[in-house]
């Protein structure tokens, strides 16, 4: 029994030494926001791999023609270059604003 004692002491020990909780913490105040076409083009998944045709999805000046299975493809191409061109607009407004289409 007496081997047993150090080892519980050295366990309690242990676990008073953890990792703190940050929870209340606001988080590092430095790090850039991601914008919601950031967002949006990493929530994204893989494309399936179909061919429909192509398909021009645009929003605003920006616009993206993609061989598409559906629209996933022009769709994903567009947010990635709303995310590469800084375009801060909310999500609600860019999901409002973008439209998908045959090409003219």
């Amino acid at each position: 029994m007496r081997r047993f004692i150090p080892i519980l002491f050295i366990t309690a020990g242990l676990i008073g030494c953890g990792d703190k909780d940050d929870s209340g913490d606001s988080g590092d105040s430095s790090a850039p926001a991601v914008s919601a076409a950031c967002e949006m083009a990493a929530e994204i998944e893989a494309c399936p791999e179909c061919a429909d045709g192509d398909v021009t999805c645009s929003y605003g000046d920006e616009s993206a023609t993609e061989l598409s299975c559906g629209d996933c493809q022009a769709r994903s191409a567009l947010l990635s270059a709303l995310c590469d061109a800084d375009i801060d607009d909310v999500r609600a407004d860019i999901e409002a604003g973008l439209s998908c289409s045959e090409p003219e």
